[in-house]
């Protein structure tokens, strides 16, 4: 485990560049996961990224918001920008039993992923 908790997450980890590869359910259906391949690896030396899981634990809400407005045709966007994490970060409404986190993609503004969760940990 690479990190037990929401504020070792934010300490230790910048999200920033890295591209999100899947999200999924974990199998009890409660716990969401989004894996990333995780940018800064390659930034501190190393050959290679490694793909990072980020698991928010006892999910009570997961919004996604996936932007109409895209600059150029589908067939002309590279997919993987439409994924390439700008921030990551606590939002406001959390409190110690419940955590609001957001992911950020493509606006600043409005977080790609919305999550409400007892907790995140990081996992490789």
């Amino acid at each position: 485990m690479l990190a037990t908790n929401l504020h070792d997450v934010l300490e230790h980890f910048d999200f920033t560049d890295s591209i999100v590869t899947e999200v999924r359910w974990a199998d009890n259906l409660i716990d969401l996961i989004v894996v990333v391949d995780y940018y800064w690896d390659i930034q501190e030396g190393h050959d290679n990224t490694r793909m990072i899981k980020i698991i928010f634990e006892h999910c009570t809400k997961a919004d996604f918001q996936i932007s109409t407005d895209l600059p150029l045709s589908p067939d002309d966007v590279n997919k993987e920008s439409l994924y390439t994490i700008v921030l990551f970060k606590e939002l406001e409404g959390s409190s110690d039993k419940h955590k609001h986190v957001g992911i950020f993609t493509i606006d600043y503004s409005k977080p790609w992923l919305s999550v409400v969760c007892s907790n995140v940990v990081l996992e490789e």
